[in-house]
């Protein structure tokens, strides 16, 4: 029996990438090794990644999960691109850079990561939720983690997209709606998801996202700021930790990292998510853009140390300036250098 294999790669798009896939039926024995799996090349002129007169690139297998749309026994196959030789990583493959970043100390570290993706769901022009009679809808406040019909939007899609996740094994931990109408979050990764699998499953559920909101005809954007005015922004909080941050003494070690981080804070925002300066007013739960600042249970500070890993002495920090528009692969690659001095 035949595997239908989606082949899913992210483009050259700017600023902020896009994702493609493309269907190939398999006719051989294929399992969920990436390597059962072959190479196969498209039409980079078509996706910003090549020019017209020389136009093929190669995408080559890297993370396998079972199609929960199509069903059993088909796939989801995420695919790095190459250039046209197949050796070189194209400047748009950024998780060859996370890749050669964690050979240099990353894997030594056991870096663990979280994403807490937000994004809102639209119908049309207007967000979900977004009354056609009048401009907005009632004021932020009830729909954080609401329910009912008059403060939650959505949530057939979020479920079937939860459903679907658990379905192909992404490593998600958790949905919940979010704060403003038509706005939900789900989280992904986790303990003992390295960086490279937490933002290989992002990317995945990402897809995800997309597909199964084309069967109930919404769209979902990453706009880090959908609605102008005092809406909250989406975002992308990124909590992460190394083995010297989960142990005994763990506390002084993320304190420490909380101060590098000082030292790459304008190198951070530049990859950390195109138009988040509309999200970083310092308001909203948000540090300004220019401004870097870390705390214990602090919401409105760039780096959050919960408050159980400030008690416990122990665990994780929380990154709260991406965008929820940003790639995780950057995100992550930024975090290593920085944590373990690796830039340059």
């Amino acid at each position: 029996m035949a595997t239908l294999a989606e082949y899913i790669w992210t483009d050259g798009t700017k600023p902020s990438p896009l994702l493609r896939s493309k269907t190939r039926v398999i006719y051989e024995n294929v399992g969920h090794d990436p390597a059962d799996f072959p190479h196969w090349q498209f039409d980079g002129s078509s996706t910003n990644q090549a020019p017209g007169s020389d136009s093929d690139r190669i995408l080559k297998p890297v993370r396998v999960v079972e199609d929960p749309v199509r069903g059993p026994g088909n796939c989801l196959v995420l695919c790095e691109v190459f250039e046209a030789d197949g050796v070189a990583p194209h400047a748009t493959n950024l998780r060859a850079d996370l890749r050669q970043v964690m050979e240099r100390g990353g894997n030594d570290a056991d870096f663990w990561v979280a994403f807490e993706q937000e994004y809102t769901f639209f119908k049309g022009s207007r967000p979900l939720g977004f009354p056609a009679e009048r401009r907005f809808p009632a004021a932020q406040g009830p729909y954080y983690c609401g329910v009912g019909a008059d403060e939650v939007y959505g949530r057939p899609v979020v479920e079937a997209h939860l459903r679907a996740c658990m379905a192909a094994g992404i490593r998600l931990t958790g949905i919940n709606a979010e704060v403003m109408p038509g706005q939900w979050e789900f989280q992904c990764g986790g303990p003992h998801a390295d960086p490279l699998m937490a933002a290989d499953h992002l990317w995945l559920a990402r897809w995800l996202l997309y597909r199964i909101g084309e069967d109930h005809g919404v769209s979902a954007t990453l706009d880090p700021k959908p609605v102008p005015g005092d809406w909250n922004g989406a975002g992308m909080h990124t909590n992460f930790s190394t083995a010297a941050m989960r142990t005994e003494g763990g506390r002084k070690v993320i304190e420490e990292t909380c101060e590098q981080f000082k030292e790459f804070h304008q190198r951070h925002l530049a990859i950390y998510g195109a138009g988040n300066e509309g999200r970083l007013t310092g308001q909203h739960e948000t540090c300004s853009y220019g401004e870097f600042r870390w705390g214990v249970a602090d919401r409105t500070a760039s780096i959050r140390i919960p408050r159980m890993v400030a008690d416990e002495g122990f665990g994780y920090m929380e990154d709260r300036r991406p965008a929820a528009n940003a790639d995780p692969y950057a995100i992550c690659g930024a975090i290593v250098r920085s944590t373990l001095g690796l830039w340059g």
